[in-house]
């Protein structure tokens, strides 16, 4: 089958790094002087991101050593883990925690275990002396706006927690503590807060809010156009080259310019046909231009087919041919027709699609 017209672009999905958090990764388990007493758990949630998106993510089977246990909950975004132990665990140890993200992405992690053994009992030592105990402990408290130089004989001091202000910002603190034997003892005073300024606003974020495409054509497929427009010009046999770049307009106002290149090439003439034909040329374009963010695609690509200056209509183009269209240069169509719909998580960092009218 004969190829009568060829066109290709290429669609570019830019992607976040994933990062996984456990609130829990390590934990030390109470013991006996041979293991772990008894039965005891305890829990750890998993969080996955996607930049600064929380993403869906699931547990994968866990393998873990004599006397642990591990069972996730399934729950999403942030599925649970209870993790137990029982007196069979007898030593230290860990195990890996697979977690797949939106049923691609698989990222390790390890949570780890220690066991706090009972020591063995030791022999009763001799009776000792009649010990001295704390009978209270009472706490002094002072807002004022002295950073230094504040004692316990400075004035203001009182048993309530005071209300630091703008003013008195520093609240200072200091003990007295009383034995069973009559004494007592005074710490020395110090700063234990300080009122705090309200911080600055955090500046806002910066998103795309337009995506406009341009095109020209050219004698060269080397050096860019000078002269520009929002539609897609016609081809032709001098300027054989079609151009195109995009500006990304974001919502703090500024813009960004993509590289120009070519996205089409006039065709050349073909094999020998019947008397009076034209050359058939054809064109690419997408709905919604050619970057995406996330994989958040949803654009349709459309093949324009030209025959003497102008475009064929669907019924022109069935006595033509068919409209094949190919992915990463494979030679197996993967859609026919005049448009392909190309959704979210079907480009992974970038794909070229090229269209054939074959006939």
């Amino acid at each position: 089958m004969a190829v009568k017209a060829s066109s290709q672009l290429t669609v570019i999905d830019l992607t976040d790094a994933y990062s996984v958090v456990m609130t829990n990764e390590n934990h030390t388990w109470t013991g006996t002087t041979t293991g772990v007493s008894g039965a005891q758990s305890i829990t750890t949630t998993i969080a996955a991101y996607q930049g600064s998106d929380q993403v869906s993510c699931v547990v994968g089977d866990m393998t873990t050593p004599t006397g642990i246990s591990a069972v996730s909950d399934g729950k999403t975004p942030s599925p649970t883990i209870t993790i137990t132990a029982t007196s069979a665990c007898t030593e230290a140890g860990s195990f890996t925690v697979p977690i797949t993200i939106n049923d691609d992405i698989t990222v390790t992690k390890t949570f780890s275990f220690s066991i706090a053994y009972t020591g063995a009992t030791g022999a009763t030592g001799a009776t000792g002396e009649d010990g001295v105990s704390v009978t209270s402990i009472t706490n002094y408290y002072l807002a004022t706006d002295a950073s230094s130089d504040v004692s316990t004989t400075t004035s203001g001091w009182s048993t309530t927690v005071q209300t630091m202000t703008s003013t008195n910002r520093y609240l200072w603190n200091y003990e007295i503590t009383a034995f069973s034997d009559g004494n007592t003892q005074t710490t020395i005073p110090c700063i234990i807060g300080v009122y705090g300024a309200t911080g600055a606003t955090g500046s806002t974020g910066v998103g795309i809010s337009s995506v406009t495409e341009y095109y020209a054509v050219s004698t060269s497929n080397s050096s860019a156009p000078t002269s520009w427009s929002a539609t897609v010009q016609t081809m032709t046999s001098t300027n054989r080259y079609l151009w195109n770049y995009e500006v990304i307009t974001y919502t703090d106002g500024s813009t960004e310019s993509t590289d120009a290149r070519v996205i089409g090439t006039y065709g050349d003439t073909g094999d020998t046909g019947e008397a009076g034909e034209d050359a058939i040329t054809l064109s690419i374009t997408s709905s919604a231009g050619l970057i995406f963010k996330n994989t958040s695609i949803a654009t349709t690509l459309t093949a324009h087919v030209y025959q003497s200056g102008s475009e064929l209509s669907s019924e022109d183009l069935a006595e033509l041919g068919t409209i094949n269209w190919y992915k990463d240069g494979g030679t197996t169509a993967v859609a026919t027709g005049q448009t392909l719909t190309i959704s979210a998580g079907q480009v992974t960092n970038s794909a070229s699609y090229t269209a054939q009218l074959e006939g």
